[in-house]
């Protein structure tokens, strides 16, 4: 066998849209599993709570910083999840200690957070659209480009509208209900409860958040055709393969 020039493989052109969960997994790892993990493997071994979010806010810090340092860009999950710890630092130290406010205290920020997406349904583009971009096209100009001139498309606003509603109305009815079994569960059972409630609900709005978008472009694909639009997309460089050949005995 001896050894071909490289040969250019055509890679399929980047399209923006619903971030995939191979594009999520680094900013839901880094920013997101890691600290969480830290407060839980601290929180018995600090005295009160504040202190146990102090310690596992450094790695969702240290997370945002390196993604920074790194890429010129802010990683949403990382500054979403730091933000939620210093919520619930500011919380723990002006509301006092007890069991309830403790239990309550991520149903504050959950709620907050799906006000503002509430809020955002106002703004020229709602929150989704920016946290998608960030996700999706990262810090490359082109497919940053590619990512807004998708807003552009005639469904596009609607889709984003309704996916940023949904998200905004599920946080509210996750803080809700969390509160809810603050009330009625005692601690033990409501911390085996708590966490799969925030599973369920968060990880139905992923699932609909990427259902919904590929429904909303199979349906604005024919309407695209008829305006004579053309989906967004970014060229990616072509990928050089070594192949071998076989040499004549």
């Amino acid at each position: 066998m001896q050894p071909r020039g490289p040969e250019a493989v055509a890679e399929p052109a980047w399209e923006p849209g619903a971030p995939s969960p191979r594009a999520m997994a680094p900013s839901v790892v880094g920013g997101a599993i890691v600290p969480l993990v830290v407060y839980y493997m601290v929180r018995s071994h600090v005295h009160g709570d504040a202190p146990a979010l102090m310690i596992a806010g450094a790695p969702a810090a240290a997370w945002v910083l390196i993604e920074w340092l790194r890429k010129r860009r802010v990683d949403p999950i990382g500054l979403i999840v730091l933000f939620g710890f210093v919520a619930g630092i500011i919380a723990s130290v002006a509301l006092g200690g007890s069991a309830f406010v403790l239990k309550v205290r991520d149903s504050a920020f959950t709620a907050m957070f799906g006000v503002a997406c509430l809020a955002s349904l106002f703004w020229p583009r709602p929150i989704m659209f920016f946290i998608g971009r960030a996700l999706s096209a990262g810090n490359d100009p082109d497919k940053l480009r590619a990512y807004d001139e998708l807003y552009e498309m005639p469904t596009a606003p609607r889709t984003f509208a309704i996916i940023t509603a949904c998200w905004g109305v599920g946080l509210m009815v996750e803080a809700g209900l969390r509160v809810v079994l603050a009330v009625v569960l005692p601690t033990g059972p409501f911390l085996a409860a708590s966490p799969a409630l925030a599973g369920t609900v968060f990880g139905g709005l992923f699932a609909f958040t990427i259902w919904f978008s590929k429904r909303a472009r199979r349906i604005g694909e024919q309407l695209y055709e008829e305006e004579g639009l053309v989906y967004p997309s970014v060229a990616v460089a072509p990928v050089a393969v070594q192949e071998n050949v076989s040499q004549p005995g």
